[in-house]
């Protein structure tokens, strides 16, 4: 039976997934927090609400997933002069030290893919995904 492109598309997102998941389950977080990790930068400073946006959350969740970031030391609170009702936050040294881990995983899976493509077959294919993500969206 031949492959259809929701076929090709559902097992290369399978893949990704199995990935992330394995990650996730090496880091003992969960998909939300994992997602929280991955939408801050190493010393930037963002206020909990922002960081909930970021991560697709309601305030509420977002608040509850950022306080379990921080009590297992991936993210820490920065007091700022300005409005005390605002929590501001920043990668910790913990978190710092597991989002350059991430990053470590995903460059290895990147060259793996990258490794396999010449250059003009790699711009194909990067349009086509794009292309592909724009009739999705």
């Amino acid at each position: 039976m031949k492959k259809t492109v929701i076929d090709v598309i559902f097992t290369l997102k399978s893949k990704c997934c199995s990935k992330e998941d394995k990650i996730r389950e090496e880091l003992n977080v969960s998909p939300a927090e994992f997602k929280g990790l991955m939408s801050i930068e190493p010393g930037m400073i963002v206020p909990c609400k922002i960081l909930a946006q970021k991560m697709g959350l309601s305030v509420s969740r977002g608040s509850r997933v950022i306080e379990k970031l921080m009590k297992s030391g991936f993210l820490e609170e920065v007091k700022t002069s300005g409005d005390r009702r605002v929590m501001n936050v920043t990668l910790a040294r913990k978190g710092i030290n597991t989002q350059k881990k991430i990053l470590k995983i995903l460059q290895d899976c990147e060259h793996k893919i990258l490794k396999n493509f010449s250059k003009p077959e790699l711009e194909s294919l990067i349009a086509s995904l794009i292309k592909v993500n724009e009739v999705l969206s």
